[in-house]
């Protein structure tokens, strides 16, 4: 069970997955939830509601390197085979989440039906540099070695760096993705300039969909909304 939902725990890839199922008669969509499954959960338990699947694969690096997107990719098709669902999905993605999503967006635009974006990453750069303690963000014990074995950057490559999703705006563009976003003014471990503010300026200069929903004096949690609604109803709008 997941949060009162009938739920399956199962290996794929060697990777510990979920799928959650709705109480209600499904309507053949999926929403992705790459990261932190048990955290926030208001949102998904509305979209289950709906009669969406919520489905969520654990990657061994949650730093999103090309082979973690490539399984998360066979992922997504596995479960849209196994549930009879649209492979084409709504994707959730909370702070590394969203450079998940993000990736897999760029990578595999063909899967990508909305994306909720949370307070994402977006920047590996921002994100490296904090990892070193010389950033804007919070220095967080552990994050550069795990960019290393994602990456395979070094403190002297990291500033060339040119495989972050805000590298790769145009793909999300080109494929007419539509972006919610929401972000705490007060972040201070994925500083929104740095990320989130980057996709909002690019996508708004070049005629992108996109809603941003700011949260005064909120930090880097808690992710989402106090009442989901608006989002809901952003990916209920574009899931085509």
């Amino acid at each position: 069970m997941w949060n009162g939902y009938e739920s399956k725990d199962f290996t794929f890839c060697d990777r510990l997955a979920t799928i959650v199922y709705p109480k209600v008669k499904p309507i053949g969509k999926m929403l992705l939830k790459p990261e932190y499954l048990n955290a926030f959960p208001l949102f998904d338990c509305a979209m289950l509601d709906k009669g969406y699947y919520l489905i969520n694969i654990k990657p061994k690096n949650s730093w999103a390197p090309e082979e973690e997107i490539h399984i998360m990719a066979d992922f997504v098709r596995h479960c849209a085979k196994e549930l009879g669902a649209s492979e084409r999905c709504a994707v959730e993605g909370l702070s590394r989440g969203g450079l998940q999503g993000a990736r897999l967006a760029q990578l595999y635009p063909e899967l990508i039906a909305v994306l909720y974006l949370d307070a994402p990453v977006l920047n590996v750069i921002s994100i490296g540099l904090a990892g070193l303690g010389i950033g804007k963000g919070m220095f967080v014990p552990g994050r550069w070695e795990c960019l290393v074995e994602a990456y395979g950057v070094n403190e002297s490559t990291i500033l060339n760096f040119r495989n972050s999703p805000i590298d790769h705006m145009d793909k999300l563009l080109n494929n007419k993705i539509p972006i919610i976003m929401v972000y705490g003014e007060a972040d201070e471990v994925v500083i929104y300039e740095e990320h989130g503010k980057v996709l909002e300026s690019y996508y708004k200069e070049n005629g992108g969909v996109l809603e941003i929903h700011s949260k005064p004096g909120c930090k880097h949690h808690p992710h989402g909304l106090e009442n989901p609604e608006p989002i809901v109803n952003f990916v209920e709008k574009y899931f085509e």
